[in-house]
């Protein structure tokens, strides 16, 4: 790979995986506005966070794939953020309890050369968990942990939490945090467009699509 990779994230978590994928990059942090919209629905929300992080990430690169992401989690049509504080996990767990919700997470990868963007592209991948019926007992020892305060939904299903999981259908890291397989495919298509498009084109080249996978 002749052409610099870029994880526009803090995320450990998508920082570990990406390792997986035995190709080099480097890490930059993005700084937005994640409050949500009155009536915002969780597509709307996760399109338009990927999308700014995206927009952020590239102003100041001048040759590279840039990746972002965001993931979120969805029961009821409901968006299931980080914490605020002991009283929000526990009532987000409540609705987790004995039930079946969605984890969604948006990958956008930004083909950049020459400071412009001439590639981007959009993917969302939902998987599918269900939870055991959690007693107070569970919830009040894994909340004394730490661990959920930065987690969508309040919990990490590779931590304390995977012993609640009853069943998942779906990319197990996409619940980490970055559906590996999907990224790795979206990485390996940037780089075809930028050789494709990247030398014999100058004018910008932009592609949005958006694909749900269980």
């Amino acid at each position: 790979m002749n052409i610099p990779l870029i994880l526009a994230s803090t995320s450990p978590r998508r920082r570990e995986l990406l390792t997986h994928l035995y190709t080099p990059f480097t890490v930059k942090s993005v700084d937005i506005d994640e409050r949500f919209y009155t009536n915002e629905s969780p597509h709307d929300y996760i399109m338009r966070m990927v999308s700014a992080k995206a927009c952020v990430a590239c102003a100041d690169v001048q040759t590279a794939v840039v990746i972002t992401a965001d993931t979120i989690g969805v029961v009821d049509d409901e968006i299931l953020t980080k914490p605020t504080d002991k009283a929000h996990a526990f009532a987000m767990w409540n609705k987790l309890s004995d039930n079946t919700h969605e984890i969604w997470t948006a990958v956008c990868a930004s083909v950049v050369k020459d400071g412009k963007i001439i590639f981007q592209k959009v993917i969302k991948v939902i998987t599918e968990v269900t939870f055991i019926k959690l007693t107070e007992y569970q919830k009040e020892q894994y909340w004394t942990t730490a661990e959920p305060t930065d987690k969508a939904g309040a919990y990490a299903i590779q931590g304390g939490a995977m012993a609640w999981v009853r069943t998942i259908n779906g990319s197990y890291t996409n619940v980490v945090g970055l559906p590996l397989a999907q990224t790795a495919q979206l990485i390996d298509e940037c780089i075809s467009k930028y050789w494709l498009f990247g030398d014999n084109h100058g004018d910008k080249w932009t592609h949005h699509h958006s694909t749900d996978h269980f």
